[in-house]
């Protein structure tokens, strides 16, 4: 195995007990995430939104289109994360967008369980609209649990008439809260970060006694007639990898413009190591391709 593949693999090992405490695990989550670089170029400034009391943070790279939004939403099962522990990976793909980037900091489960942090994100959507960015010129991307609430904010979008965004970008998706799908056993023991046990677990804290099933919660179920254009990446080797041929094939099936891609041994959010593993460079190269078509 290659050694900066290895180093990936065993990053949330290093530094994750899956097991501990939800206070404890986002302790250990913003020092993991510290530990990945942020290039030097990038300018990042919190925001508060007019409404409550949601904040947000903007990065800007120098290729930015001062027109232009990619709004992204950060994974963590709902339950840790932040703007910016993702402030890598955000920043790069809105270089490669060469868009601006906006990260709400939404509110997190078991304190503010499902559908909570779905409402703050379309909350953050409606806001972006108020400034004054134009729905043409806004991408929505997220990894794992933000893949979730990406799809989740279309839908939603779609059903209030609220203007559509472009298109969507959305890495290994977490939107099968049931674990129905078949990778959950076959790639059990070989994922080194998802492990049923976990998941589980997580899925519980996140809806606290609602059921996994619906469609809000679990949007492999949705009817995803109307949604933009959407690019879906995965990792060959990660356990959600079933979720995303699911909604993949459901998009096709009512009409989406859908984009997959499946990179061989590659892990849950493997993006997130971009400046280790040219795989994950690639995946964002591609993903900042397909927003420039969209939004160009």
């Amino acid at each position: 195995m290659d050694k900066n593949l290895k180093i990936a693999r065993d990053y949330f090992k290093t530094y994750l007990d899956l097991q501990a405490p939800i206070p404890e695990l986002r302790v250990q989550a913003d020092k993991m995430y510290a530990t990945l670089p942020v290039a030097d170029d990038i300018k990042y400034e919190t925001v508060s939104l007019s409404a409550g009391n949601l904040k947000g943070e903007w990065t800007i790279s120098p290729e930015a289109r001062d027109t232009h939004v990619l709004y992204y939403i950060h994974g963590g099962a709902f339950l840790i994360g932040s703007p910016a522990t993702h402030r890598g990976e955000i920043s790069e793909l809105g270089r490669a967008g060469k868009m601006r980037t906006f990260a709400l900091d939404y509110r997190l489960a078991p304190e503010h369980p499902f559908p909570k942090p779905l409402e703050d994100i379309l909350e953050g959507y409606i806001w972006l609209l108020d400034q004054g960015v134009a729905p043409q010129n806004i991408i929505i991307s997220g990894d794992s649990a933000g893949g979730n609430a990406t799809i989740n904010l279309f839908i939603s979008l779609r059903d209030q008439r609220i203007p559509m965004p472009a298109g969507g970008v959305i890495i290994s998706p977490w939107i099968d809260l049931g674990q129905s799908g078949e990778t959950y056993k076959t790639k059990e023991g070989i994922d080194p970060i998802v492990n049923l046990a976990a998941i589980k677990a997580q899925t519980a804290a996140y809806l606290g006694g609602a059921d996994p099933n619906l469609p809000l919660a679990s949007p492999i179920y949705a009817n995803l007639h109307g949604i933009p254009p959407t690019y879906v990446i995965a990792g060959e080797a990660e356990e959600m990898l079933s979720e995303a041929l699911t909604f993949t094939h459901h998009a096709a099936m009512a009409g989406v413009h859908v984009r997959f891609e499946v990179w061989p041994q590659m892990i849950h959010n493997f993006p997130l190591w971009h400046s280790i593993l040219p795989e994950g460079k690639d995946a964002i190269k591609k993903a900042g391709e397909f927003m420039i078509s969209l939004t160009s």
